[in-house]
């Protein structure tokens, strides 16, 4: 039985077998699930091309502005919720920001690219209607974690680039895995919805990291975020999977985990936690302090969010602002 996505989202075709056996354990179902994300025929939700772009051109040490704003009129949402993040408190103007070119160089490449890729995908991948709840867990714990996992990066000697990129899709597997279900209506083939959030947390690991095999991202993202719970890859802690497992960690404590039905579907083991404290050397002292951070960013983000849903512009005047 074939089942398409709404075209607004553009997230591509799914194909699965309607055979109406009786999902009786929520392991057999994840394993379902997996062998679904790994099958030639899974396509996952498009990543808008933009975001995409962008991220490209910020990586090139010579890129010219105008070509980022060039880019990013061809999608007049993201344009329009760029400049508005450019004019909010957050980056203290100094002045007005009267054009994308403005915001641009106010808010810089390097946060440019990490403000498109979480606002397309707030846009256009963390949706489903049949889902829409969990979701939301879902979008708002990744991004959370996104944030942290640059703050948890700067506090060592192995910054990476790519921390806020994977903290914020680490659990795109589990997005991925609610829009094809949304599709299915698995409730109709026997699936005890009690069990979903078991499902989840099996499949999800495994989940994301085929989705960003599918995206084409850099090889060790793929790596990172299959293996952002136990951390270690051939043998050794990978220092990026150790710096999304204690963000992801610090965001649960924050009070944003992924709970789904009773049940919370993303969790690291505290043997793992362990081993990403010790290769990123966080002593105890080192951790308090990270919480501490942690609880004033997390508090900035949301009273940004709230400042923002209300003073946000119809999406007409956004779009004509962005030309």
């Amino acid at each position: 039985m074939s089942y398409t996505n709404n075209p607004g989202y553009g997230q591509g075709r799914h194909v699965i077998s309607s055979d109406g056996i009786l999902v009786e354990s929520a392991a057999e179902f994840a394993a379902r699930l997996r062998a679904h994300f790994t099958s030639p025929g899974y396509t996952p939700p498009l990543l808008p091309a933009v975001a995409l772009e962008v991220h490209a051109l910020t990586r090139q040490s010579d890129v010219d502005a105008a070509k980022v704003v060039e880019v990013m009129r061809k999608d007049p949402m993201l344009a329009g919720r760029v400049l508005k993040i450019a004019q909010s408190a957050a980056f203290a103007p100094m002045g007005a920001i009267t054009s994308l070119q403005d915001a641009v160089v106010r808010l810089g490449l390097h946060n440019l690219s990490e403000i498109a890729w979480e606002v397309s995908l707030n846009m256009r991948v963390f949706r489903s209607q049949a889902y829409a709840e969990s979701m939301e867990i879902v979008r708002r714990h990744s991004t959370a974690c996104a944030h942290l996992a640059r703050m948890v990066s700067s506090f060592t000697s192995l910054a990476s680039e790519y921390a806020f990129l994977c903290g914020l899709l680490h659990d795109i597997g589990m997005a991925a895995a609610l829009i094809v279900l949304g599709e299915r209506k698995e409730t109709a083939t026997g699936f005890d919805p009690a069990l979903l959030g078991t499902a989840l947390q099996q499949c999800h690991q495994e989940a994301s990291a085929v989705v960003a095999g599918l995206w084409k991202l850099p090889a060790d993202v793929q790596l990172v975020l299959g293996h952002h719970h136990d951390v270690v890859i051939d043998g050794f802690v990978h220092p990026l999977a150790a710096v999304v497992a204690v963000a992801d960690e610090l965001t649960r404590e924050l009070g944003m985990g992924i709970m789904i039905c009773g049940h919370n579907c993303d969790v690291t083991s505290d043997t793992a936690l362990g081993h990403a404290r010790n290769t990123l050397g966080f002593d105890r002292a080192r951790m308090d302090k990270l919480g501490r951070e942690a609880k004033k960013l997390i508090s900035t983000l949301e009273r940004g969010a709230a400042t923002a849903a209300a003073t946000s512009e119809d999406r007409p005047k956004a779009q004509r602002s962005a030309r």
